[in-house]
């Protein structure tokens, strides 16, 4: 049984049923529960999106999805609909990063930790987030709203809370065991992750505090900052294919026809909707210049409505090199052509296997400075980071948004 491969018809019918029997009628005979984030809206009244997905298969597949088989949230139902040009509503929890703090206290309360404080002063100017004790440590902890998926982002994290952790030494708190904690609600694929651990700092991301939210009895709470993915025991095996697909690509001419395609699937999947799918090697007017592929960009908030309004990106253009060394100058200028503000717009992507080389970053900014055109690489590491942030209901293009902003900052 493919999952999602339903059609508009058959979900106007769940919606049908849904109507006839009333709500509670409905997810009881399919063993479904409440939306918690996400409800379809359609002709002026809500529906509980992840049971009409699944609903929807009965008429297209045979018989409805069980609430197991799939989740509810970005990474299966509301994307469905979305793509069958439906109207879903909610998403991504939006909160404080103080309300977070707050929470994470309340939750270390719970599960028996001491002498919690929360904002605790250090030093001059410096003020550690949470403080507390465990059985045999101190814990220092510092969060974030959103985690840090960059390497600059995850160096600063490290250095903030070692530096606390310092002053916390100084202090009250010399004769403890330390454990260093960076606390965020999102999700780190595990290069990130290893990044911390191998620094001596703990990550307590969604998953983690999902887990112990459940434990704890405070599953409600927790939902106010997770994504319901957290809470569903459903693996995102498209996400995970595709990440095996990847790290399995061998590098190098042999294969760059395989990865292309690769990349384009990719791509699909982590950002269409909002943007449209990909138009397959593109050529200008000329036949000149050759785009790997072409994402539409009609996205009206987020964003991709950002993207497309500061860089004229009616269109994302993408490049795949799937080479053994990392891209240089030479690579930068062949996409740089094929962007104009009157043609595709300014905005690219290179997804690539590695960082790329230095003469690759001096172009990259140079085409910035000297003619608006803002490239972006990805490499095979923000890749995977991008597809576990899709697998848990967050926003891929957060790892984009957070490279382009360290980019902008350091020029």
């Amino acid at each position: 049984m493919r999952k999602g491969a339903i059609t508009r018809q058959s979900v106007l019918k769940a919606i049908a049923e849904y109507d006839e029997l009333g709500r509670e009628a409905f997810l009881s005979k399919y063993g479904y529960s409440k939306a918690r984030t996400y409800v379809l809206a359609h002709e002026g009244r809500e529906y509980d999106t992840k049971a009409i997905a699944g609903v929807a298969h009965k008429w297209d597949q045979g018989r409805a999805l069980k609430p197991a088989e799939f989740s509810g949230g970005k990474a299966h139902a509301v994307t469905w609909l979305e793509r069958l040009g439906f109207q879903v509503q909610g998403g991504a929890p939006d909160f404080s990063e103080l309300e977070f703090t707050h929470f994470l206290v309340q939750l270390l309360k719970k599960t028996g930790h001491r002498n919690v404080s929360q904002d605790v002063l250090l030093g001059p100017g410096a003020r550690a987030d949470i403080i507390a004790e465990s059985q045999d440590a101190v814990l220092i902890i510092e969060v974030k709203r959103v985690s840090p998926q960059t390497n600059p982002r995850i160096e600063d994290a490290v250095n903030q809370v070692r530096h606390y952790g310092a002053l916390a030494r100084a202090a009250q708190y010399g004769d403890h065991r330390q454990r260093l904690v960076v606390a965020a609600p999102g999700i780190l694929a595990n290069k990130s992750a290893e990044l911390l651990r191998k620094n001596g700092v703990e990550i307590w991301d969604g998953a983690w505090i999902a887990e112990r939210s459940v434990a704890a009895g405070l599953q409600d709470e927790a939902s106010k900052f997770l994504t319901p993915e957290y809470f569903d025991a459903t693996q995102q095996s498209e996400a995970l294919d595709l990440t095996d697909k990847l790290i399995q690509m061998p590098a190098g001419r042999g294969s760059w026809s395989a990865y292309q395609r690769l990349c384009r699937d990719i791509a699909e999947y982590l950002f269409c909707p909002p943007l449209k799918s990909p138009v397959w090697e593109s050529f200008d007017d000329d036949e000149m210049n050759r785009r790997d592929f072409i994402l539409p960009n009609y996205a009206e908030n987020g964003f991709w409505k950002f993207i497309r309004e500061k860089y004229f990106a009616d269109y994302v253009v993408a490049d795949a090199k799937n080479y053994t060394r990392g891209i240089e100058k030479q690579e930068v200028i062949q996409v740089a052509n094929y962007l104009s503000k009157h043609g595709t717009g300014l905005f690219a992507l290179i997804m690539t296997r590695i960082d790329p080389q230095e003469s690759a970053v001096h172009a990259i900014k140079n085409q910035w400075i000297q003619h608006d055109k803002m490239i972006v690489t990805i490499t095979d590491s923000d890749i995977v980071q991008m597809l576990t942030d899709a697998s848990f209901g967050n926003d891929p293009s957060e790892v984009i948004r957070q490279k382009i902003e360290d980019f902008r900052l350091g020029v």
